[in-house]
């Protein structure tokens, strides 16, 4: 009964905080002296026209007037004619930079990738490179964090009072579970209103898009369906009956219906958060055709949930510090590949993908904690 009531109270306690949130985001309002531009195709900044920041796409940019931030033109050119000054960065994605007489740019970063251009390749490679040593990085560090930490005495001691004090802190093991959900509902929020309301990730959205797609070849598409059907229900249909008759097995009903609960809430959050913000898909690049709403993505956020809580049932049985990382990365990799998958096959923004990720996590960490909690009772 105790622990019935406490999540009640962590339940109404994160349905207020995202109430409020995502109030404050709507009441928000953008002041801008001169507005952003987004234009789908050629647009033109005249004589005595101020903008902020401006993002062409599959268009030219022909600036006369003046760009008080970025200019970004991706599948065009970007021509700055007489009278013409940005006066941030510039950036060309699939085209050229024209700079006339009269014309000024004010700041020197620049980059300009034609199209072909094997410069874009190599920032992919470099891009995608950077993020796996970043995590690779990160595992090993954690590795090594951990097997100094087994080496201290007091580490040991420290693990044996949390152990042996579990029901007296029900309170502040309820406190930690709550503050991983808000913060990754926190960043939920805050990108939904940078997307969804201010439209501040186009940039970014665009951008990836392009460099993802200079990969395009009719064998990368046949990957990239084959690994999206990961994410996909007829994928889940098969392993989660499978997950589950493996934990049944175990005679660990807990768990069984824990994982049920992560996949069945993901699924179900999924739909109602697409119909909250109705984002439509993109409109460019399709290599397969998708129906309803695009944010957050469905396939980025249920995998996570049940990749991620398959992952988590597996290493409770692993004692091995390498052999739980080894789960853990297969997992991650896994969920990432699927998500960049959505993106390539052109039914999802990057911001779409994100979105689903914390989304996801904010389920995911919630029901891990609930299942915690559920096995304090025994």
């Amino acid at each position: 009964m105790k622990a019935a009531r406490l999540w009640l109270a962590a339940i109404t306690a994160l349905l207020l905080m995202a109430a409020v949130l995502l109030a404050f985001s709507q009441a928000k309002k953008a002041d801008q002296e001169n507005p952003d531009l987004f234009s789908q195709g050629t647009i033109a900044v005249g004589p005595g026209d101020k903008v902020g920041k401006l993002l062409v796409v599959n268009g030219d940019a022909f600036v006369s007037g003046r760009v008080d931030g970025w200019l970004a033109v991706i599948g065009g050119d970007a021509l700055l004619l007489t009278g013409g000054r940005v006066e941030g960065p510039l950036l060309v994605l699939g085209g050229q930079l024209n700079i006339g007489l009269g014309a000024a740019a004010a700041s020197p970063i620049r980059l300009v990738l034609p199209s072909g251009s094997p410069l874009a390749g190599m920032l992919v490679w470099l891009l995608g490179g950077a993020a796996t040593a970043a995590m690779l990085t990160a595992a090993l560090l954690v590795w090594q964090l951990a097997r100094h930490l087994r080496r201290a005495p007091f580490f040991g001691r420290m693990l044996a009072v949390l152990r042996d004090n579990r029901e007296r802190w029900q309170g502040i093991y309820a406190l930690a579970g709550l503050a991983v959900c808000g913060l990754l509902l926190a960043q939920f929020v805050h990108l939904t209103e940078e997307t969804i309301y201010h439209q501040e990730t186009d940039l970014f959205d665009r951008a990836v898009i392009w460099l993802v797609r200079t990969f395009a070849t009719p064998g990368v598409d046949r990957a990239m369906i084959v690994i999206t059907a990961f994410g996909s229900g007829i994928v889940y249909a098969v392993l989660a009956p499978l997950a589950a008759g493996w934990l049944l097995w175990l005679r660990n009903r807990r768990e069984t219906i824990a994982l049920l609960i992560c996949l069945g809430g993901a699924s179900t959050l999924n739909w109602l958060l697409k119909h909250l913000f109705e984002r439509a898909r993109p409109e460019f690049f399709k290599v397969v055709s998708a129906a309803g709403y695009s944010f957050p993505s469905g396939h980025a956020m249920v995998s996570l949930c049940f990749y991620g809580m398959v992952a988590y049932l597996v290493c409770r049985r692993i004692r091995r510090l390498p052999a739980q990382i080894a789960v853990y990365g297969f997992a991650a990799a896994l969920v990432s590949i699927i998500g960049l998958s959505r993106v390539y096959l052109g039914v999802h923004y990057p911001s779409d993908v994100l979105g689903g990720y914390f989304a996801g996590g904010t389920w995911l960490a919630f029901c891990v904690s609930l299942l915690w909690w559920w096995e304090m009772e025994k």
